[in-house]
Formats: structure tokens, C-alpha cells, sequence
């Protein structure tokens, strides 16, 4: 009798767990959907209004749109992922409404409205800043930081439509307006893509205003020879325009335990040119292997990231 009243126990225990588990993650669901089709179900609302309002607000919110690998298609993504948003809150509309659930919910949207603050914020100082960086910080292609500026204006936008959308299913939230009006005002300040575009080279140029290249260490013209090469060979694309040793002497590595040399290594700063006509500064090493006695001819390796410069500075 006990055994079956401790397996009666567990089994209750097992199901309030499942459900609780089950409420906290529809409440995270609520708080607005991600950039996925999954986040806008296709399927049609059920008709009868308190299955329809539950299903609709339990996928409702603030619309967030995510990050992509690259650019390519995302002006047409960013459509259709608007566009399934609003037709979703078309088709809520238009049908029969729970009010008393909606009523339920409604503090959860009135949080989503006045945290979209916090979001517009953040989205318009990272846009801010795309483009920007330190003197000696690696420089990604330009169109990666042009994909960066349009996601923030892009999740700006989601923002507005999100919050146009709680205003409609809830015409009496006054918290809606001002919020909706920074929103609106954001965007403003971004502009178009041509706007968008200016706004990053402009950060770029900023940024490489002040990179320079570092001066030699020493002057060595069998190395600079070598190192010349070497490089040519790894990238037959770029024109060498300088190259600065940044090795005075040879780094020897030696065997912790006996002091016996492993390799040794030297390197130099390449500025080049590059097809497109931007400059950049490169790295290459040599690397010799200690054979017993000597050292062999060694292997030449690309080394730190590439940093762009503007030509004029070299």
C-alpha cells in the first residue's frame, strides 16, 4: 500500500513539474517572437475566441530580427518577416477576441511597450558606433559593417510595427504613443540606405585616419629580401608598396628542459595594395626548424590579421 502511494506521489509530483515547465515556457514565448517563420505560425486561429486569443498571445509581442550570416538576401527576408507579423495581427482582428484573456495579458504587452526603450536605445548606439574602431583593431570588409548598420535599423523598424501592433489590440494602452514616437524618431535619425551607407564609411575613414604604419626595427636587406618573396608568393595578388622589419634579432625557442634551440623566427609589416585599390598592412613571419647543428631554410607564414590603412598614410 505504500509502494503504491509513494508511486501516486511521484506521479503527481512529475506532472505539476511538467506543467509548470510548460507555463514558464509559454510565458517566455510571449515575450516576442524571434525572427523565424516559426515565430508567426501559418496555421489558422481557431475560431472559437478564447482558443484564438490564447493561441494568439501566447506567440504576441515585440518582433525581434535576428542576426544573419551575411546580407545577401536580407532586405527581402526582413519583408516577409514584417509582412507575416502584420497579416498574423490582421487575421486576430478580424476574428472574435477573448476579452478577459487579453485583459490577463495585458500587463505583460504594457512591460514589452515601456522595454522597448531600453532595446531603441541600444539598437540606435550600435549603429552609432558600426564602423568604429581602434587604431590598431582588425577591419572587416565594409559590407559587414553595412550589414551590421541595416540589422539595427532593421530591428528598429520591428520595434515600430510591434508596437503599432499592441495599439491596435489594445487602443486604450497610453503607453503605446511615446514610445512608438522615439521609435519613429530613430529611424529618422538613421535615414535611408544612402544615409546608412555614408554613416559607416564615414565611421571607417575616421578610424583609419590615424592608422600608420609602425617603423622598422632594423634595416637588414637579405631578410627584407626574403620576407619580400615570401610574401609575394602567399599573396600574388597585392603589390608590395613597404616593408618594415619588426625583428631586430632572430626569436630562438629553446627546449625548456635541455636549452636546445626548436626553431627560430623573424618578421616583418607589409603594406600592400590590393586589387579593389584599397592598402593594408599584413604580417609575415619565417619560421627554421633547428636540425641538429644548424637551422633549415624554413617555411615563410602569414602572420597577424590584416589591417587597412588609407593609401595616403603610407
Amino acid at each position: 500500500m505504500r509502494g503504491s502511494s509513494r508511486l501516486l506521489s511521484a506521479t503527481i509530483i512529475a506532472l505539476t513539474i511538467a506543467t509548470v515547465a510548460q507555463a514558464q515556457d509559454g510565458r517566455r514565448t510571449r515575450q516576442g517572437p524571434a525572427s523565424s517563420a516559426a515565430s508567426t505560425s501559418n496555421a489558422p486561429l481557431p475560431s472559437d475566441p478564447v482558443k484564438r486569443t490564447w493561441d494568439f498571445t501566447k506567440r504576441f509581442g515585440i518582433p525581434k530580427f535576428g542576426p544573419r550570416p551575411d546580407c545577401s538576401n536580407v532586405d527581402a527576408e526582413f519583408k516577409r518577416f514584417i509582412a507575416d507579423y502584420n497579416a498574423r495581427v490582421d487575421e486576430f482582428l478580424a476574428g472574435p477576441t477573448d476579452p478577459k484573456k487579453l485583459k490577463l495579458e495585458r500587463k505583460n504587452y504594457v512591460r514589452q511597450v515601456t522595454g522597448s526603450e531600453r532595446d531603441i536605445g541600444a539598437y540606435l548606439a550600435t549603429y552609432d558606433e558600426t564602423g568604429k574602431r581602434s587604431p590598431d583593431g582588425y577591419v572587416p570588409p565594409i559590407a559587414e559593417d553595412i550589414c551590421r548598420a541595416k540589422l539595427q535599423r532593421y530591428n528598429l523598424i520591428a520595434i515600430r510595427e510591434g508596437l503599432k501592433a499592441i495599439g491596435r489590440v489594445y487602443p486604450d494602452m497610453a503607453e503605446v504613443a511615446p514610445l512608438l514616437a522615439k521609435a519613429n524618431a530613430a529611424i529618422a535619425q538613421i535615414g535611408d540606405e544612402r544615409a546608412l551607407q555614408a554613416h559607416v564609411a564615414s565611421n571607417r575613414n575616421a578610424s583609419l585616419a590615424s592608422v600608420r604604419m609602425k617603423p622598422a626595427l632594423t634595416r637588414n636587406a637579405q631578410w627584407e629580401a626574403g620576407l619580400r618573396s615570401g610574401f609575394a608568393q602567399l599573396k600574388p595578388g597585392e603589390t608590395i608598396l613597404k616593408l618594415h622589419l619588426y625583428s631586430a634579432n632572430w626569436y630562438v625557442h629553446k627546449n625548456e628542459l635541455t636549452s636546445v634551440p626548436e626553431y627560430r623566427q623573424i618578421g616583418a609589416w607589409v603594406a600592400t595594395k590590393r586589387p579593389d585599390g584599397t592598402c593594408w598592412i599584413n604580417g609575415i613571419d619565417l619560421w627554421q626548424n633547428y636540425v641538429g647543428g644548424s637551422f633549415d631554410s624554413g617555411e615563410y607564414k602569414l602572420g597577424q590579421a590584416p589591417q587597412q590603412i588609407l593609401c595616403e598614410n603610407l
